[in-house]
């Protein structure tokens, strides 16, 4: 890979990497934007990077956009594709437009940023694309903001990685070469024992906060070992889609990552398909605060469940003593009117799992007909979920023969 900065400029570092870092936690709260474009004041991006915001910082920040926004990388053969799967070779400029304005008239200094600036940052969309694919994760920004050093926060970032990945068990330990490490680490050509006292304060940080149990050195020389084992494993590597799901029904950016790290992306895509299989019963008149709702059902789920099943006896019901009328819309007169069963609602409650191929959308119009014809419930819908295609083929089967 090549960076390359215009003529009198200098290529990303320092302070970039957590602002980089900043813009990705701020693309998955914010729900993955369809326009590749995150909105929020410099205090919120600084507070998503881990960075005490102060009029200095401000100012850093300033500099470390322009530097992301100008700065030219290549990438021969490297960058991975997750819609195909395979590596390919890219040229891009991680922020593609850069836009800030002050939200009040009374401006004394043009040009300068303060905590209340409003950016705008719109975001390579390859940039973008790996994020939602899980290839470049969010972090902790809340531990993150409480490290004190560059070289402690690059670590943390660093070890972050190696300990967590999408759809797998966090190691328990990790254990790298000392020189390789301090080349990532960009101590190049230092001495061994230089390297070791220059990581010495990081480490211990990194114990005091709760992130690393222990750091040991194994060997001598050129062969020397640095060994991590991590504190804890509860700080998994979380499914940016799962946060960006909770942040699209309003969940805040702190609890959508709490939330996500506690219950996983499976337990979010079943509350998910709860409150929408609430939302075509009657209860719905009752669903004033989808965020609090949606939280509740991760925590709850149980009781979401029977609360589930009665609002659909109770609305089927009613359907069936209801006398449709002409002016009866689809969606219904009002927010208590009783609407139909549809294949659409089944489609919603199915969370789009099935639109991927032409065996799995057949799979998705039966189960919505047998949906629609009131032989299954919703929360038999939500099991489909995750399933795989034999799975599904079989249980739905059993409906029909049923």
């Amino acid at each position: 890979m090549r960076c390359t900065a215009p003529r009198n400029a200098l290529v990303p570092h320092g302070v970039d990497n957590d602002v980089l870092l900043g813009l990705v936690n701020a693309v998955v709260l914010q729900g993955m934007p369809q326009d590749d474009t995150v909105r929020l004041t410099t205090r919120e991006l600084l507070q998503l990077s881990g960075i005490t915001p102060s009029a200095r910082a401000y100012r850093n920040l300033q500099a470390s956009l322009r530097r992301l926004q100008h700065t030219a990388y290549d990438v021969t053969d490297s960058w991975y594709d997750g819609s195909r799967h395979r590596w390919r070779s890219v040229s891009f400029s991680l922020i593609v437009r850069l836009g800030a304005e002050d939200n009040t008239a009374d401006v004394t200094n043009a040009g300068q940023w303060r905590a209340q600036t409003l950016l705008a940052i719109r975001l390579d969309d390859s940039l973008i694309s790996n994020i939602r694919a899980g290839h470049i994760l969010p972090l902790d920004f809340e531990m993150l903001a409480r490290l004190s050093q560059p070289l402690t926060r690059n670590l943390f970032r660093t070890l972050s990685f190696q300990r967590d990945q999408v759809g797998q068990e966090p190691v328990l330990a990790f254990a790298v070469p000392l020189n390789t490490w301090a080349t990532h680490l960009g101590m190049h050509e230092m001495r061994l024992d230089t390297v070791m006292r220059a990581l010495k304060p990081a480490h211990e940080e990194l114990i005091a906060i709760g992130f690393l149990r222990e750091v040991e050195y194994r060997g001598r020389g050129k062969t020397r070992m640095v060994h991590y084992t991590f504190a804890s494993t509860k700080s998994a590597a979380v499914d940016p889609e799962a946060i960006a799901v909770l942040a699209r029904y309003g969940v805040s950016g702190g609890r959508a990552l709490t939330l996500a790290q506690a219950y996983g992306s499976e337990a979010v895509q079943r509350a998910v398909s709860v409150l929408e299989a609430l939302l075509q019963t009657d209860y719905r008149s009752k669903i004033r605060n989808r965020a609090g709702m949606l939280s509740d059902i991760l925590e709850s789920p149980d009781k979401y469940d029977t609360l589930l099943t009665v609002a659909e006896k109770t609305t089927d019901e009613a359907r069936a003593q209801a006398k449709p009328t002409q002016e009866t819309s689809e969606e219904g007169d009002s927010e208590t009117s009783t609407v139909p069963r549809k294949a659409r609602s089944a489609h919603v409650i199915l969370l789009g799992q099935y639109d991927d191929t032409a065996e799995r959308r057949e799979l998705r119009d039966r189960a919505a007909a047998l949906y629609v014809a009131e032989r299954v419930s919703s929360l038999d819908l939500i099991g489909l979920l995750n399933k795989e295609t034999a799975a599904a083929q079989a249980q739905i089967q059993a409906w029909e023969q049923a």
